[in-house]
């Protein structure tokens, strides 16, 4: 992973890919960090690579990444790998009741939860989570990812990634 323009705020930490492999590549590491049971949310505007950086995750859970498509329609796909991944999408949820009513949050203690559009229903989500934003960079196919941890283990996950980028 050698995203650029790497700057550290505190707690929050934000860094830049040039690229859809590297923004994949991203996730790869963080995937190969995680011990399961962390929430991860995923919120930026479409085609900024919420998708693709599920994919790297995947695949750093040892899940094919070609098995990962967006879950807008199905809400929720699982994934099998050295944990399980449940890859969410709130796009098209109104109403947080739905979360319940569709045991959207469950799964056995150790499954990672990726939830793109996570932001249309913020009350419904877990206190401890680590916040992935994703926003335009500065050329056309930059991504600048901001990620704010809201708990413990969001916190431990968060540094656990900037150890093995090296910040």
């Amino acid at each position: 992973m050698t995203p650029r323009g790497v700057t550290d705020a505190g707690i929050r930490w934000t860094c830049t890919t040039s690229s859809a492999d590297q923004t994949w590549d991203t996730g790869r590491v963080l995937g190969a960090c995680l011990e399961g049971g962390e929430v991860l949310t995923l919120d930026g505007e479409l085609g900024m690579g919420k998708t693709r950086f599920v994919q790297g995750l995947a695949d750093g859970l040892g899940i094919p990444p070609d098995h990962v498509t967006s879950p807008t329609f199905a809400v929720r796909h699982d994934h099998q790998g050295r944990l399980p991944l449940a890859h969410l999408d709130f796009y098209r949820l109104v109403d947080p009741d739905e979360i319940d009513w569709l045991d959207l949050l469950d799964g056995v203690p150790q499954t990672v939860i990726a939830i793109e559009w996570a932001e249309k229903l913020p009350t419904t989500l877990p206190a401890d989570r680590l916040s992935i934003r994703f926003t335009p960079g500065p050329a056309s196919d930059d991504r600048t990812i901001t990620w704010s941890p809201t708990g413990p283990v969001a916190e431990r996950t968060l540094r656990a990634l900037r150890a093995r980028h090296g910040t």
